[in-house]
C-alpha cells in the first residue's frame, strides 16, 4: 500500500518543472484578465460613446411609437391614406396606393381590370379578390362609377355584348326586334324581347337610352 501511495506522489524532476510551467501559465492568464480593463483601451472616446447612446435611445423610441399604432392584417396606416372620389373603371395603380390599398391587392385589382372587368355599380368593387370589409366600407363612399348610356338604336352586338347581363343570344333578339318595330322608342321596349330576363332589365335600365 505504502508502496503504491509513493508511485502516486512522487514525480520526477521533468515532472515537477512541468507542473510549476503551467501553474506559471494559468496564473498569467488569471493576472492578464484581473488586469485587462487597465490596459486595454476602446477604439472610441467619450463623445463617439454618448452619440451611438443617442441614436439607440432614439431607435427604441420610434419602435414604442410604431408599438401604439394599431395596424391589423399587415395593412398600411390608414390616417395616412388620402380618400378621395374614383371610379374603379379608369383609377391608377398610383392612386390606389393613395386611397391605402396595398401593393398585392392593387396588382391583383390592374391585372383583374386588364383582363376586361367592368365595374357597373359600388358592390362590384367589393368582389375584389383579398380586399377586406374594412378597406371596402372604407373606401365605399367614394365610389363614383361615371355611368355611360348607350343608345339602343344605335348599338350593335359588341357593344349590346359588353354590357352585364346580355350574351350573344340576347343580343342577338334585341336587334331582331329592332328590325321588327323599326327603332326603340324606349328602353320599357326591353321587356317585349322574348324572354327577356327581369333582372337583367333592371340593371340595364340606368345604362341604356333610346336618344
Amino acid at each position: 500500500m505504502k508502496r503504491l501511495i509513493e508511485a502516486y506522489t512522487s514525480f520526477t524532476r521533468t515532472e515537477r518543472t512541468g507542473i510549476l510551467v503551467l501553474l506559471s501559465v494559468i496564473a498569467l492568464l488569471i493576472a492578464t484578465k484581473a488586469t485587462m480593463h487597465l490596459w486595454v483601451k476602446p477604439d472610441f472616446d467619450n463623445a463617439t460613446q454618448a452619440a451611438l447612446q443617442a441614436k439607440w435611445d432614439t431607435h427604441q423610441q420610434q419602435n414604442r411609437g410604431l408599438s401604439n399604432t394599431v395596424v391589423t392584417d399587415d395593412k398600411p396606416n390608414k390616417e395616412a391614406a388620402i380618400l378621395f372620389k374614383f371610379d374603379p373603371n379608369s383609377v391608377t395603380d398610383k392612386q390606389l396606393k393613395q386611397l391605402g390599398l396595398q401593393e398585392k391587392i392593387i396588382a391583383i385589382f390592374i391585372n383583374w381590370r386588364n383582363k376586361g372587368k367592368r365595374f357597373y355599380n359600388k358592390e362590384d368593387f367589393k368582389a375584389l379578390y383579398t380586399l377586406s370589409d374594412a378597406d371596402y366600407n372604407r373606401l365605399a363612399p367614394y365610389i363614383s362609377i361615371e355611368v355611360k348610356r348607350i343608345n339602343l338604336n344605335t348599338a350593335d352586338s359588341a357593344t349590346l355584348v359588353s354590357l352585364p347581363g346580355i350574351g350573344p343570344k340576347l343580343a342577338h333578339k334585341i336587334l331582331n326586334y329592332k328590325k321588327e318595330i323599326g327603332q326603340y322608342t324606349s328602353v320599357e321596349q326591353l321587356k317585349d324581347v322574348y324572354h327577356f330576363p327581369d333582372n337583367t332589365f333592371k340593371v340595364l335600365l340606368q345604362r341604356l337610352t333610346v336618344r
